[in-house]
């Protein structure tokens, strides 16, 4: 790319320059605590360290000493890694295990005929696994579970000390996130899951709308009569207001599962919460 080309493409973004520089700096010599630099988005793949870092808050404030975080679709492996070091600061800065797990078709994207998987933007066979290579990656810091999603979804199932509280969606297609949505209907989940869906927007290339891909599949999750007994839905996080806008912000979403046993325990003891003097000035 042209040297002005650059330029004008970086100064687009609503993230000044200034700022951009310093994420990079901090990613690369971390400083400060890791809260810190989350909130300054200066840490690698900041919506995986969002979505894992609030997951773990959430566990020990309801008494949890473990969480599990899941990402769907691994590929090349390089965004379970990036949770891997995530899990390591945030155990040391919360003291929750976080258990860090995978899964992957290990051939890539499936054929499909049915429209709303984008055929015309994901070739299928796309993002193959390296799972040797991958393995010897992962060293063992987190598990790999491979097979079609339509399968391990429904065998698959968190611990009971360790319930899901973060799912990383990044399956491309409807009807694979369809059937991963599953994963948030399992016994052993936070009240409140955090997620992140990479695909819900993009480019003009992939021509997104609410009625394809990731965006349907949520549609008809929310509309699903079969679960409404867990009385649960899957919204848009507005968690980002005091924050510099950023592209991924509007890629994380919550779900609630208002009957959980445990979804109106209060996270804070009584009296944190009271800012009365701190309005007053005091």
């Amino acid at each position: 790319m042209h040297l002005m080309d650059t330029m004008i493409k970086y100064g687009s973004r609503p993230v000044p320059l200034r700022t951009m520089v310093l994420r990079r700096l901090l990613s690369r010599w971390p400083v400060g605590s890791y809260e810190a630099r989350l909130l300054a988005g200066a840490v690698m793949r900041p919506h995986y360290g969002w979505c894992m870092y609030h997951a773990a808050v959430e566990a020990k404030a309801l008494g949890y000493s473990a969480v599990t975080v899941i990402e769907l679709g691994v590929a090349g492996g390089n965004g379970l890694i990036c949770l891997c070091q995530h899990r390591k600061e945030i155990e040391e800065a919360l003291g929750v295990e976080v258990l860090v797990v995978g899964f992957d078709r290990e051939t890539g994207l499936p054929e499909s005929t049915d429209s709303r998987d984008l055929p015309y933007f994901w070739p299928s066979g796309s993002f193959k696994m390296d799972r040797s290579a991958l393995e010897m990656r992962l060293a063992g810091r987190a598990e790999l579970i491979l097979g079609d999603i339509s399968r391990t979804s429904e065998s698959w199932n968190a611990r009971p000390d360790a319930p899901l509280g973060a799912v990383l969606f990044d399956l491309d297609l409807y009807t694979s996130t369809t059937a991963a949505l599953a994963f948030l209907t399992k016994q052993y989940v936070l009240p409140r899951v955090w997620c992140y869906f990479d695909d819900i927007c993009g480019g003009p290339e992939n021509a997104i709308t609410d009625s394809i891909g990731e965006r349907e599949a949520i549609k008809h999750f929310n509309q699903n009569s079969e679960r409404r007994l867990l009385n649960d839905h899957l919204s848009p996080a507005y968690a980002f207001s005091s924050m510099t806008p950023e592209s991924w912000h509007q890629q994380v979403y919550l779900y609630h599962r208002l009957n959980h046993p445990d979804y109106n325990k209060c996270k804070y003891a009584p009296g944190e919460r009271d800012q009365l003097g701190l309005r007053n000035g005091v």
